[in-house]
């Protein structure tokens, strides 16, 4: 890597969101900032370094959760001015601690985002979006999807402003005048928006699948152009916090990214003529264990000395600074002794009357439990609650979900338990030690395992497995390590279609199958069903009396339109297994209210053609690799020592021989991928003749033979179709 940077320890804060720590800019380049930090405990503190230590210039007492810190200005002034949002409530303090706003919102909802730009403030909860100007109210503008994050663009610097609203389901919104003027449709879920400095017109915004992308909106047109900035498939955990900063100090500005795996990296741009840039050129990686909440590149702990201050979820504050710490130990061989600079003495005395001082204080307050909690006290042992910051994505490469469970507190081990059939799979940055127990899938048991952790685990990152048409909840228990010993339980719903994601396509070329229901039901209620069959379904409806959905599952790339109105909801898919699923889910659903339904279902004999097309490429290379492997273990009973034995053979052995390590890989690789296969096609054989009113359990076997020594025609045989897909 070509920046070397420093890690120095500052001080660990409460529970940190992102949006929440900022570096407040100072009146001359270079010169040192302070930091201003608002934690879940709701206490908000302004730091600064001086001769290597923490200097607190105010700090509140603890109140509700602070959701966001911006800072602000007047136009053309510098942004000094701090604002925290706590519930409904937006607070300005100035950088000696006054506050000199208390500005009460009205929301029905806590604030989760908000962005200030000039006197303009912008707020935003779940759903809801509200414009204030000088503490007056411009507009509103009600969301059916979740507001992920809020910015504010000012082309040419002008008093214009452009909101953009990253929403969960998978669009940018640009509004302007609280109306949307653009949507951006994506294909992956915002987790993050930036705007660079003195770039009126860009936004930088990073996705759950770890992707970065640059977009520049036109200042009256609203056309957009996007260039990917970073698409590492290496790291593809989720972006949680972006920041740009001149580290090098060569002019042009560094990407900045954090990300919830811990991982925090600088990749190199250049900035000419106000265009921005990205090179294929990452200057520093590193991880550290704990998601990364907020990163913010300024000059914090020595004048003239650039850094890069991170907040991690636990509350953790720490510098990576292009400063070169000195190490002023000398070893002395002879005596053995290590001889310290008097300032480092005077620390060192200073660090250890503080840590005797913190011991005793355990040991009173250890002292004061265990009296409390005696058999004849009237003391009660209060179980914490603790913050759990955890997620589970859908991960399109191998179609698995990645859950991740962070706590601001050591974890003893996690119990899993499903009421379906999931399979964990070995995660590579995992360390704690895993076991199973024996199952009874009769009594809705049909998963429980327990992950026991190393000593100062926090973070516990897993990879589930699902089967499409099995749906139930994953329960996880999580256990800290904590006086009285407590848990705290997290539940994850699998849906019936959990291999599905929302897109914004939907070609019209491929042959569909098609499910319609009518009956006596309200668009909410069928908005209601459909969310307990697929996920990400918008909570809010949209506006209009139809309301319309596109799915895509990320495994065989098969698509699902869901087109739904008071009394009539019909479903089109060119997998015939998709709608056999939600033909059962919802039917149950509905007959639970008792209401009557009308069902007519016109399966399309195409589709199964066009299924074999889009998982065929998978399955003749994997029986070509696996008769490539059988016949490299037959090459390897020859007596070849070197090329010209290799001469003998002919071409295609010998490209086998050559290429063992390869072909080896692959199809190990591909017999995980290959046997998914081979369980969607026997779902989908079985769906295809139940819809024609056939019982084939009895062929099962014969169907997986076939599937074994996969023949195109021989297969579509089998279905007793015939081949028109082209």
């Amino acid at each position: 890597m070509e920046l070397e940077l420093t890690r120095v320890d500052y001080l660990d804060v409460g529970v940190i969101i992102p949006h929440c720590m900022k570096l407040i800019p100072a009146e001359m380049p270079k010169y040192q900032q302070k930091l201003i930090i608002g934690d879940q405990e709701g206490v908000i503190q302004l730091i600064s370094s001086k001769k290597d230590e923490i200097q607190v210039h105010f700090k509140t007492l603890p109140g509700p959760k602070v959701t966001s810190v911006q800072l602000g200005g007047a136009p053309g002034t510098l942004a000094d001015k701090m604002f925290v949002a706590m519930e409904n409530k937006v607070h300005g303090f100035s950088k000696k601690g006054k506050m000199f706003l208390s500005f009460d919102t009205n929301l029905t909802e806590s604030i989760k985002s908000m962005f200030v730009s000039g006197a303009d403030l912008l707020v935003c909860g779940n759903h809801v979006y509200n414009h204030y100007r000088d503490c007056k109210d411009v507009g509103s503008y009600l969301c059916g999807d979740t507001i992920v994050d809020v910015v504010a663009l000012c082309p040419n610097n002008s008093n214009r402003i452009i909101t953009i609203l990253a929403c969960s389901g998978r669009v940018l919104r640009i509004l302007e005048h609280c109306r949307v003027r653009q949507t951006i449709e994506l294909n992956s879920v915002p987790t993050i928006m930036h705007v660079p400095k003195g770039l009126g017109d860009k936004l930088i915004c990073g996705f759950s699948d770890g992707k970065v992308i640059l977009y520049k909106i036109g200042h009256f047109s609203m056309e957009v152009s996007e260039e990917v900035l970073v698409d590492d498939a290496e790291h593809s955990s989720a972006v949680s916090c972006i920041n740009t900063f001149d580290l090098t100090g060569d002019g042009k500005e560094e990407l900045i990214l954090g990300r919830r795996d811990g991982t925090l990296q600088i990749y190199s741009m250049k900035s000419e003529d106000n265009e921005i840039d990205l090179e294929s050129r990452q200057l520093f990686i590193e991880n550290y264990n704990e998601s990364i909440s907020s990163v913010q590149g300024g000059t914090f702990a020595a004048v003239g000395y650039a850094e890069v201050v991170v907040c991690t979820y636990t509350g953790r504050i720490f510098g990576l600074t292009t400063q070169c710490v000195a190490r002023s130990i000398s070893d002395n061989q002879n005596s053995g002794t290590m001889n310290f600079p008097n300032d480092t003495n005077l620390r060192i005395a200073r660090l250890r009357s503080e840590i005797a001082e913190l011991e005793s204080r355990v040991a009173r307050e250890r002292e004061k439990y265990q009296q409390s909690t005696q058999a004849m006290s009237s003391g009660l042992s209060a179980i914490p609650m603790l913050n759990v910051n955890d997620s589970m994505v859908l991960c399109r490469e191998d179609a698995s979900y990645d859950l991740s469970i962070e706590i601001p507190a050591s974890i003893e081990y996690i119990l899993l338990q499903s009421d379906v059939p999931l399979e964990l799979l070995d995660v590579e940055k995992n360390t704690a030690v895993v076991s199973f127990s024996e199952c009874n899938p009769l009594s809705g048991n049909c998963l429980l395992a327990t992950y026991r952790c190393q000593l100062n685990t926090s973070r516990v990152d897993l990879k589930i497995r699902t089967i499409e048409g099995q749906h139930g909840t994953l329960q996880a228990f999580i256990t800290p390590v904590l006086q009285p010993k407590c848990s705290q339980l997290r539940e994850y719903p699998i849906k019936p279609l959990s291999l599905h994601v929302r897109t914004h396509k939907f070609d019209e070329t491929r042959p569909y199958s098609s499910l319609t229901l009518r009956g006596a039901f309200s668009l909410s209620e069928m908005h209601s069903w459909i969310s307990h069959c697929v996920p990400e379904i918008p909570e809010k409806l949209s506006s209009g009396d139809t309301s319309v959905l596109t799915f895509e599952n990320v495994l065989i790339g098969s698509l699902l339109r869901c087109e739904y109105k008071k009394g009539e909801a019909e479903f089109r898919s060119d997998n015939i297994s998709t709608i056999s699923i939600i033909k059962d889910v919802l039917t149950r659903e509905i007959t639970k209210k008792r209401i009557k339904l009308e069902i007519s279902t016109d399966m399309n004999p195409n589709c199964i053609g066009h299924i074999l097309k889009l998982i065929e490429p998978v399955l003749v290379r994997h029986i070509k690799m696996s008769r490539d492997h059988k016949l490299f273990q037959a090459l390897l009973e020859l007596d070849i020592r070197g090329e010209d034995d290799l001469g003998v053979l002919c071409k295609e052995w010998r490209e086998i021989y050559m290429n063992q390590k390869e072909i080896t890989q692959s199809v190990g690789k591909d017999r995980v991928l290959v046997d998914r296969f081979h369980g969607f096609l026997t779902d989908l054989f079985i769906d295809w003749n139940k819809f024609r009113g056939s019982n084939v359990k009895s062929k099962l076997q014969q169907f997986v033979q076939l599937l074994e020594n996969y023949d195109h025609e021989a297969v579509l045989q089998f279905f007793g179709v015939r081949n028109e897909s082209g």
